[in-house]
């Protein structure tokens, strides 16, 4: 089914296809381009999105395509993806979530200039659904999103603090709440699981954990990280956080019962993170790391090109990668550049 949908800021939203490498139960997902991918894995589905700019005939508008497949250890056949469209200004910290229910998940899509939409995939009729798009000057931009029991939450964020958003489209009930809390945020600086919302402050030291609800995070502990956070992934059990000191990069697992921290990998560069189950895995240039209950990470594989985004279960890993091919288009022989997902291989 597609559906076009005007939202805040002139983006739009639809249901549409993506190109599968191979039959219904392919082992590749193929992108194009070199675009930002996140990548979530829960409820039986690989979820992912991919942000890049687009040109039309007279201008330049940016993309957000997220699509998701069945998983079981291998990746099946894409179905309903979601795109967002915008010609507001540049998107950035778009990321997605998987909401475990029907193989749903919950997508975010802020602007540099813009607030940007909180979408949720899919109802019975294979419909996405738009949660929060507020277009007002200096709205709350979305930082984090992700289902708790039946209520898909986001945290946002504005110069004038941040807040707390909630609906249950799961259940049908479209009516959504927003309260404030303490701090401020900004892209890829807040998460949501299942009992925990976790957010850092822009250039903040520290995370704030806490129990989300309709009134607001209740219980809510900060944690130093060792480092300025930035960004923030949160699962049932605990956070994980990446922290930049100085040239040093590091990845920090707090767990929610304990609020202990413990520094799990690290390097130099900008590492890509996800978690799943018990584990984290962690990318850095072409080589994956993962680390299982809070160990030191070990090497866990190798892409065949710069790692775009990870995802796990917690048993096996998903590498997004950065490829180049050569490709002849009307007699000329021209690099084609995309973005291939598979399965890499378990956690380690």
């Amino acid at each position: 089914m597609r559906r076009r949908t005007a939202l805040g800021l002139a983006a739009i939203t639809g249901v549409a296809a993506l190109a599968l490498a191979g039959s219904a139960q392919a082992a590749n997902v193929v992108l194009d381009g070199w675009g930002t991918i996140t990548a979530d894995i829960g409820g039986g589905a690989l979820v992912w999105s991919d942000t890049a700019p687009a040109k039309a005939a007279t201008f330049t508008y940016w993309r957000t395509d997220t699509g998701r497949a069945p998983f079981s250890g291998s990746i099946g056949k894409v179905t309903e993806p979601v795109l967002i469209r915008t010609s507001a200004g540049i998107s950035n910290g778009a990321r997605v979530r998987a909401t475990g229910t029907g193989r749903g998940y919950v997508t975010i899509a802020p602007g540099a200039a813009y607030a940007g939409p909180v979408i949720w995939c899919c109802d019975p009729t294979s419909t996405e659904v738009v949660l929060s798009s507020d277009g007002r000057d200096g709205a709350p931009a979305p930082a984090g999103a992700g289902l708790d029991g039946t209520r898909v939450r986001w945290i946002a964020g504005s110069a004038s603090g941040a807040v707390l958003g909630s609906a249950s489209p799961v259940e049908g009930d479209l009516r959504a709440t927003s309260v404030s809390i303490p701090g401020n945020t900004g892209p890829g600086l807040a998460s949501i699981a299942t009992g925990v919302a976790a957010w850092a402050g822009k250039g903040s030291s520290s995370i704030s954990i806490g129990i989300p609800g309709d009134d607001g995070v209740s219980g809510v502990r900060t944690v130093a990280q060792g480092g300025i956070v930035r960004s923030v992934f949160a699962t049932p059990l605990f956070v994980v956080a990446v922290v930049k000191s100085g040239s040093r990069a590091k990845v920090v697992r707090t767990d929610v019962p304990s609020g202990a921290a413990r520094t799990v990998w690290s390097g130099s560069g900008s590492p890509v993170v996800a978690a799943g189950g018990n584990a984290i895995v962690i990318g850095t240039g072409i080589k994956v790391f993962s680390s299982k209950g809070g160990t030191k990470a070990r090497a866990s594989g190798t892409a065949k090109g710069t790692v775009a985004a990870l995802a796990t279960d917690g048993r096996r890993i998903v590498v997004f990668e950065r490829i180049t091919r050569k490709a002849t288009v009307k007699k000329h022989t021209t690099t084609v550049k995309s973005t291939v997902g598979r399965v890499l291989g378990s956690v380690r």
